[in-house]
């Protein structure tokens, strides 16, 4: 659901090397169902609308520019020393916006989602407060920031868990470390923020009771699910967090009209698209950008990946699929590999054990067993045996096999490229097929007995 708030610049703070995660990639690129962390929350603040964006890096900033690219409105800040969060907030402080309210989120928190957001940003306002943290009743508080109240339930500050004492740690409201703040007062306070604390940083949290001290109203909006703001620090982090994205995308497809058959084994990235009446069966894995049209059955144990099909196709166990284009009513499988660049028109069939690269097929045509199938533009109606392989590689340069409509191939086949099948041709079984092939009529051809070229030499690349 989008919303729009005009008056509203979010701040999203990515500058964190991830230490804890052992690796040399920045934490917030870090995949999540097919997405990067930064770049899900940069999809759900968008959701939101706001007057801009500003985004604070640091550790791999050209890396994750590079990631990223230069959406609408996205503002870049460096923030070259990690010396905390008050710290890398300060950083934006010279950006230039008109918003009156600033929303802060964490790059490492792809859980988050708009209407979450939203809640707050609408409390925030209505409520006429300065600051309002979002946060959340757990069972298990460790590791995250005590919201502390006073007797009147009012709140006084967020004490991190380094700096809490025994009976603040027992306290179960903590915080998200997602901030909604006037603007001017947020600049105000951060100035005084220092940095006297068991980390030598500067929280953003501390900004809470001088901004109290400002007579400014501080609270806190609690959030309905606490799984939202699970920021990922490690590996196991991360895992999780896979867990429960899984969950919903799984659950909101189910409520479209999917039916996902042990859906426990199935993996559906955050990109993929899916008609209605579609099967998913156990072990199958939908990956990147993969859309599927209505009517579709796919698995088991089938892997898609940036693949698009239209209507009423089967893809049968073990088959996979990478940037292939997928006509009405066709079928693929099992135990079929479709490589980038194949195109299947409708009611197209590839069986088992048949790989495809490059391969532009046409209507109705099948090529159903033990079949390699490379750089081939293949017409209507054709019917390909078993064994036929399409010679496109000669050592250094590929090169095209073009089959007309109508075309039936025998058994066993080797069509050496360049080469071109005429339409209605028939090639019989076991034939190496070397020159053009004319129009209908069968035929025949074998290689001599074996001889050996002394000094040939192999070709080279662009030698073609």
């Amino acid at each position: 659901m989008l919303h729009h708030f005009s008056s509203l610049q979010v701040i999203i703070l990515a500058a964190g090397k991830g230490t804890r995660m052992a690796s040399s990639k920045p934490k917030v690129l870090h995949d999540v169902l097919g997405k990067s962390m930064l770049a899900h929350v940069l999809h759900t603040v968008e959701d939101l609308q706001p007057e801009s964006v500003c985004l604070v890096a640091g550790h791999g900033i050209e890396e994750v520019k590079k990631h990223i690219g230069e959406p609408e409105n996205l503002h870049w800040v460096e923030q070259k020393e990690q010396l905390g969060t008050g710290h890398a907030v300060l950083q934006t402080k010279s950006v230039p916006t008109t918003a009156d309210m600033v929303l802060i989120v964490c790059g490492d928190t792809p859980l988050l989602t708009a209407e979450t957001l939203a809640t707050l940003v609408k409390q925030h306002q209505s409520s006429g407060a300065g600051v309002s943290v979002l946060s959340a009743i757990v069972d298990e508080p460790k590791g995250y920031g005590r919201i502390i109240r006073d007797i009147n339930d009012e709140v006084q500050a967020i004490v991190e868990e380094k700096d809490a004492n025994d009976a603040q740690r027992k306290i179960h409201e903590v915080s998200s470390g997602i901030f909604c703040v006037n603007r001017t007062l947020l600049f105000q306070c951060l100035h005084g923020v220092e940095n006297n604390n068991a980390q030598q940083e500067y929280y953003l949290p501390d900004i809470l009771p001088l901004a109290l001290a400002r007579s400014a109203t501080v609270q806190a909006v609690i959030m309905h699910d606490a799984n939202e703001m699970l920021g990922v620090n490690d590996r196991v982090q991360l895992a999780q967090a896979e867990n429960i994205m899984q969950q919903r995308i799984t659950f909101e497809w189910q409520k479209k009209g999917v039916t996902i058959q042990q859906a426990d084994t199935v993996r559906i990235e955050a990109s993929v698209n899916i008609g209605i009446d579609c099967t998913i069966k156990a072990g199958t894995q939908l990956l990147g950008s993969t859309h599927l049209g209505d009517g579709c059955t796919v698995g088991p144990y089938a892997v898609l990946q940036n693949s698009w099909l239209a209507d009423d196709i089967t893809i049968e166990a073990f088959s996979h699929l990478e940037e292939t284009s997928v006509g009405d009513q066709a079928m693929i499988g099992p135990f079929a590999r479709l490589r980038p660049g194949t195109q299947l028109d409708d009611k197209v069939k590839i069986g088992n054990f048949v790989e495809t690269k490059k391969a532009i097929i046409g209507q109705g045509s099948k090529v159903n067993h033990l079949s390699y199938i490379g750089d081939t533009l293949m017409g209507e109606n054709c019917n390909i045996g078993a064994g036929t392989i399409t010679c496109n590689y000669d050592g250094a340069n590929k090169h095209q096999t073009t089959i007309g409509d109508d075309v039936f191939v025998g058994s066993d086949t080797k069509l050496v490229a360049p080469v071109e099948v005429g339409s209605g041709a028939t090639i019989g079984a076991g034939s190496i097929i070397t020159r053009q092939v004319k129009q209908d009529g069968l035929t025949l051809s074998a290689r001599p007995e074996q001889r050996h070229v002394q000094n040939w030499v192999r070709p080279k690349k662009g030698d073609a």
